[in-house]
């Protein structure tokens, strides 16, 4: 299985949709993407949900074949209509060179987080986590996901590492085989990977 995931902070002055180039929407979102922008009582939050959607997409499509460029528009993506309350999940999928990919989009405390998992496991457990951070964005998504990695898998948290790109983890420097993806903007990070027990 391969997971992608993408986080956007939602108070982000990046995410204005005023600051937006005019040709942006254009540029990334197809047209059935369009439309549901133009009929959406959330068009800000379902704005970055789909981006996060094609971001994290990307991200799990880039681990099957490494040559996968991101261009966002040829990541069509359907999600179920967002929480009204503005907490909970929408679920989806998108399509990309004919490959299905499953969605997840997660919003809560002001972030949007999406995670993408190819369809060759159904079934498969995926761990992921979102937190505010301070300080340096790369060392505090890796710390948390290798407190999270190491909690699940019942290892010592403390002896679980996050290194390389792609991310992958270890344990007393032996890997671990999980497939990690790690992002993060503005006030979060967060990270996804597959879960097995790696002994």
């Amino acid at each position: 299985m391969s997971v992608g995931n993408d986080v956007v902070d939602l108070a982000d002055p990046e995410t204005r949709l005023g600051g937006l180039r005019p040709r942006w929407v254009e540029r990334v979102f197809g047209a059935a993407e369009r439309e549901a922008l133009e009929a959406s009582p959330s068009c800000h939050l379902l704005h970055w949900a789909l981006w996060a959607a094609k971001e994290s997409v990307y991200k799990a499509r880039k681990r099957l074949e490494p040559e996968t460029v991101f261009s966002p528009k040829e990541f069509e993506v359907e999600l179920s209509p967002l929480p009204a309350t503005g907490g909970g999940v929408a679920v989806g999928r998108a399509a990309h060179r004919g490959d299905v990919f499953a969605l997840e989009v997660h919003l809560d405390d002001g972030s949007v987080h999406a995670v993408a998992t190819s369809g060759d496991e159904a079934g498969a457990r995926v761990l992921w986590k979102v937190e505010r951070a301070e300080g340096d964005p790369g060392g505090a998504v890796r710390r948390l996901a290798a407190t999270a990695i190491g909690s699940a898998l019942g290892l010592d948290p403390a002896d679980v590492r996050i290194a390389r790109r792609p991310p992958v983890a270890t344990f007393r420097d032996r890997r671990i085989e999980l497939a990690v993806s790690m992002s993060h903007h503005g006030r979060f990070v967060a990270f996804a990977c597959p879960l097995a027990d790696p002994r």
